[in-house]
């Protein structure tokens, strides 16, 4: 809605807030608020020696209808009670009630003189409102009661005319409710501004932890992405080296360093893959870094393959639409798979027989990688004992799909890795299994 399509009510309260008037106004109150944050004691002496100097002038230079002039003999005695009145307003943040109670005495003495200063409701409002902003507010109905009796005694001793003592008290009434009124709204203003300000913090540090977790979970996931590509691909190469090392001819062993050197830049493919992921690029087509699809289970033939020509005899079956996998269920049937086959070249040896089987139904998916051992029939070196980030990292990708993976001793001999996982990732927040 456009400045001119405003109703004339609210046309009139903007007209009114950007008045200069109501803008010194409030610019006066967040100076005097800026004052009694950062020197709260000096304020509270200017306010004190205000009410006390409000009273002794209104004592010496009367107003007509204001009172008669006291009697000299009592003179010390009101001048004591104005510095009873208004210096305890100094402590009036750290004792209300005492403050109050003080006021509420020294008020009674002037009129039960028949004094009527103007310092004496200016006080007692003054107390009345710091006992409502500051003290404890169970003892606020107290010093309501206390404050309201005294207020009536005030109004019937100060005006000898009894026609005119309603219309004293129902004013004296008006302005301590309004001091209770303002005491209270600003009270639970900066409550509310204290609990946005603990809920502002604590946010704070929920982010900077909601931080931290993300920047651990990107490095455990680059670590195991990077023990997939590097572990595998080295110990395929290794196994490889060691076959064209005993090659009975030249021909196998430069086909053997053919498969050595398509390994490795397959290994140096996918860590730029990774790491480019990692780098901070500027906004932009430009900027944006190359992506390649991740491997899935159409990628695990070359895989397999790659890993017999370092030495292992593998077989390989499949059953079940493979296709109906999810791209993420896909990558972890991968890379379970692939770090398998880098433990039994690893603890088993190049001479050992490999089963790979995955069996997809209509719910699941089922994979099994398992070796022979070692050819001399020594038990499986495997890291049950002191798991490494190979079975940390396979159990990791299971459960990060929504599945589950174990390893062990398999019947008969060697070593059996097994997961099964949900042809689709659980969503965000879902609870898994």
């Amino acid at each position: 809605m456009r400045g001119g399509d405003l109703p004339p009510g609210e046309l009139e309260l903007d007209a009114l807030w950007s008045s200069p008037l109501v803008r010194r106004a409030v610019g006066l109150a967040h100076g005097l608020r800026r004052i009694s944050r950062a020197h709260p004691v000096l304020l509270d002496a200017l306010l004190a020696l205000f009410v006390l100097a409000m009273g002794a002038l209104n004592l010496f230079v009367p107003d007509e209808g204001h009172g008669p002039r006291p009697h000299p003999d009592v003179t010390p005695l009101i001048l004591a009670s104005l510095a009873g009145q208004a210096l305890p307003l100094v402590w009036r943040r750290r004792a209300p009630s005492v403050v109050l109670a003080a006021v509420v005495t020294c008020c009674l003495f002037q009129w039960s003189l028949g004094l009527d200063l103007r310092s004496t409701v200016t006080g007692l409002i003054i107390a009345l409102y710091s006992m409502a902003r500051y003290d404890w507010i169970k003892r606020l109905p107290w010093a309501a009661l206390c404050t309201a009796v005294t207020l009536g005694v005030a109004a019937f001793l100060i005006r000898p005319f009894h026609q005119q003592s309603l219309t004293i008290l129902f004013f004296l009434y008006c302005a301590a409710t309004a001091a209770i009124a303002v005491a209270l709204v600003v009270r639970v203003r900066e409550a509310q501004l204290v609990v946005l300000a603990d809920r502002a913090a604590r946010l704070e540090v929920e982010r900077e932890q909601r931080e931290q977790l993300a920047v651990f979970a990107e490095r455990s996931r680059v670590s195991r992405e990077m023990h997939d590509i590097v572990g595998h691909n080295l110990a395929v190469i290794i196994g490889l080296a060691d076959g064209a090392a005993a090659a009975p001819d030249a021909a196998r062993g430069a086909e053997i360093l053919r498969i050595i050197a398509g390994t490795g830049r397959q290994a140096l493919t996918e860590l730029r893959r990774t790491l480019g992921a990692l780098r901070e690029r500027p906004d932009g087509p430009e900027g944006t870094p190359e992506l390649n699809p991740q491997p899935g289970v159409a990628d695990l033939a070359a895989l397999l393959e790659r890993t017999q020509a370092a030495g292992p005899r593998i077989s390989y079956r499949t059953a079940g639409p493979h296709d109906s996998m999810a791209p993420g269920v896909q990558l972890a049937v991968y890379r379970i798979v692939q770090e398998a086959l880098t433990n039994s070249l690893k603890h088993a040896g190049a001479a050992t027989s490999i089963q790979v089987a995955l069996r997809v139904t209509d719910r699941e998916a089922d994979v099994s990688v398992r070796d022979s051992g070692p050819p001399d029939g020594s038990p499986a070196r495997g890291p049950a004992g002191h798991p490494g980030q190979g079975l940390v990292g396979i159990v990791e990708r299971a459960a990060l799909a929504g599945g589950s993976a174990e390893a062990g001793p398999a019947d008969g001999g060697g070593w059996v890795v097994h997961a099964v996982l949900p042809l689709f990732p659980p969503a965000v927040g879902e609870n898994r299994p």
